[in-house]
């Protein structure tokens, strides 16, 4: 997802927060803090509630991503690269590079995220029977056993991109032996879970529950969008996966001093060559990319003395590819990134240049 921070690494798999996850972890801390704990620990001081509030939070948060890891570890086991796990506002996700090889390993990629939620909801249970712990302890660990078992339940709904929609995207290519209608079907089913979800978020604004209406709504919405996007993700795969970076990518790539002013950038190489972006080099080394958009951040009268290192977008992985790279893979940066390009580098050097209008070019010729 855009504009996730990466917070650690764990066996290597970055994690990484949405800005949304802030949202969430603020309205869950409230909600509990004036809501459930007040109810089950009548009389605790408000600033013992709010803590008790977002410690509850962050460790419901602990356990969406123990959920989401495990669907790492094993998607690992089956050789399939995880690009990061992140967390945001509807819960996590994790980045698998490449869909299973056969429905076995989608199917037991799938089921491991919510038995992951109900073997902690599992333990946390065994552990508040054997330790008897203190009201508060038992209030915060009933929270999480429930919370857990409702997460677990909840991804087991037969809607893709849902665990449970894997698990009969699993099914279906198994029976069919065709993963892309295996895929359309779990995505209709989706998108008539998210239906379902919006139309029960409706009548519960109107009976009077308005903040858990909405959120059912919004969870509906984002539901029936994935659904979508998962089924357009899987075509745009598999009409651009025999293909690799260096067999779209540009190789005569007009480069830009770092060192240049923007006025002379703008009558030496946007009015000359009619493009809307430039790599930009210092010694010998691709530092960034200045697109024509970013131009107007800079009033006219301070072009002269502006280089174009101080206006460019610096050189990240986000804005990388390698000439070997599946095409695919490098649309998603491309979409992604915010720019629409990437450079392609060769052991450091500039080999090539790629944007989605590139990408776009070789979709319509595949489908003519």
């Amino acid at each position: 997802m855009g504009g996730a921070v990466t917070l650690f690494r764990v066996l290597g798999i970055p994690v990484r927060v949405h800005p949304s996850w802030l949202v969430i972890l603020g309205l869950l801390t409230w909600s509990l803090s004036v809501g459930y704990f007040p109810q089950v620990l009548p009389g605790l001081p408000a600033g013992a509630l709010w803590l008790k509030g977002l410690t509850a939070a962050l460790l419901l948060f602990v356990s969406v991503f123990l959920h989401e890891l495990a669907h790492s570890v094993v998607a690992r086991r089956y050789g399939i690269p995880v690009s990061s796990i992140t967390l945001h506002i509807f819960g996590g996700v994790s980045q698998l590079e490449r869909e299973p090889e056969r429905p076995g390993a989608e199917f037991l990629i799938a089921v491991v995220g919510p038995l992951t939620s109900f073997a902690i909801a599992a333990v946390l249970a065994l552990a508040t029977a054997l330790a008897g712990p203190g009201p508060g302890a038992r209030a915060l660990m009933g929270y999480l056993i429930a919370v857990n078992a409702i997460v677990g339940v909840f991804n087991l709904v037969p809607g893709f991109p849902l665990d449970g929609g894997r698990l009969l995207r699993a099914v279906l290519w198994k029976l069919q032996g065709n993963l892309q209608s295996a895929t359309r079907m779990a995505s209709r089913a989706g998108g008539l879970v998210a239906l379902g979800l919006i139309g029960l978020g409706v009548v519960r604004v109107f009976t009077g529950e308005f903040l858990g209406g909405i959120w059912l709504v919004l969870i509906g919405l984002f539901l029936r969008q994935a659904a979508e996007g998962s089924y357009q993700q899987l075509v745009l795969r598999d009409v651009l996966g025999p293909l690799a970076v260096r067999d779209v990518m540009s190789r005569d790539v007009i480069q830009i001093p770092a060192d240049l002013s923007v006025d002379r950038v703008v009558e030496d190489f946007f009015w000359r060559h009619r493009v809307s972006s430039f790599p930009v080099m210092d010694d010998g080394r691709v530092v960034g990319i200045v697109a024509l958009d970013q131009l107007k951040q800079v009033p006219p009268e301070r072009r002269a003395e502006m280089a174009v290192r101080q206006l460019m977008r610096p050189l990240t992985e986000t804005l990388v590819a390698a000439p070997a790279d599946p095409l695919a893979r490098a649309f998603e940066k491309l979409t992604l990134n915010g720019l629409g390009r990437l450079v392609v580098l060769d052991r450091g050097r500039l080999v090539g240049y790629l944007s989605v209008k590139d990408v776009m070019h070789v979709l319509a010729v595949k489908a003519g």
